[in-house]
């Protein structure tokens, strides 16, 4: 399954790596967004949105359909990492080193993790984090409660470089088939080109990846229980917001 996500956004990757001229139509569609971003800044973001959904749905989609588990972990990892790529690329364009505002911690078996209020603002605090539209969407859906975010931080400080850590802690018959870390080694790489082309302003990365997982929460109200969705989420982002991808 992740050969065949790699393969759809691979086209997206090497126009990005060769430096080519955008097509006529990518040209239009990036002025339409330029021009209709004066007055609603997050434009890019809610149409890289539906375009990331579409592409992970063909890609996911297999003879019996789309497993959602999966697509709402890979979603959910990816917007966690797409967090603390975020911070790192508002430092730079601050003239800072890349890591300077988070805080790192190195584990016993010599993993290094990220932790501090830079990455938790886009991840749960603020308006427009991935938990506060992810959470909107669960809600619409028909969540009355939604999962214990502080409860899911504190899981993920207390097993951080253990094998637990970044293990969705869902019902058995709701396991994604790859784990968090899984979706993220492979389609951040090739992601992240998709992302920037709608989103230049890096702040707007999580906000994108944020409403991509409200439209299938909502779009898989029927299948999974929202709050259980959102659960899945959370249980892949918090944990993979802190991982180490350097060079990201």
């Amino acid at each position: 399954m992740l050969k065949k996500l790699l393969a759809l956004f691979g086209g997206t990757l090497a126009v990005q790596q060769t430096a080519q001229s955008a097509s006529p139509a990518e040209e239009a569609l990036l002025h339409q967004i330029a021009e209709r971003s004066k007055t609603d800044p997050l434009i890019g973001a809610k149409l890289g949105s539906k375009d990331v959904t579409q592409r992970l749905l063909a890609g996911m989609k297999s003879d019996r359909g789309v497993h959602i588990e999966s697509l709402l972990c890979a979603l959910g990892a990816v917007a966690g990492y797409a967090c603390q790529a975020s911070v790192r690329a508002q430092a730079v364009a601050r003239g800072l080193p890349e890591s300077a505002l988070l805080t790192s911690v190195q584990t016993k078996d010599g993993q290094t993790y990220f932790f501090g209020d830079h990455l938790n603002k886009p991840l749960a605090e603020s308006q427009y984090s991935v938990w506060g539209i992810a959470g909107g969407g669960a809600q619409e859906a028909g969540c009355k409660s939604l999962p214990d975010l502080a409860a899911i931080f504190r899981h993920t400080s207390e097993v951080v470089g253990t094998d637990a850590f970044g293990k969705p802690r869902v019902p058995d018959n709701h396991t994604p088939q790859e784990p968090p870390i899984n979706y993220v080694r492979a389609l951040w790489p090739v992601l992240k080109p998709v992302v920037v082309k709608y989103c230049p302003n890096p702040e707007h990365w999580p906000v994108l990846l944020g409403l991509s997982i409200q439209e299938v929460i909502l779009m898989a109200k029927t299948v999974i229980d929202p709050c259980l969705a959102m659960q899945l989420v959370m249980e892949a982002a918090v944990p993979m917001s802190k991982v180490n991808l350097a060079p990201a």
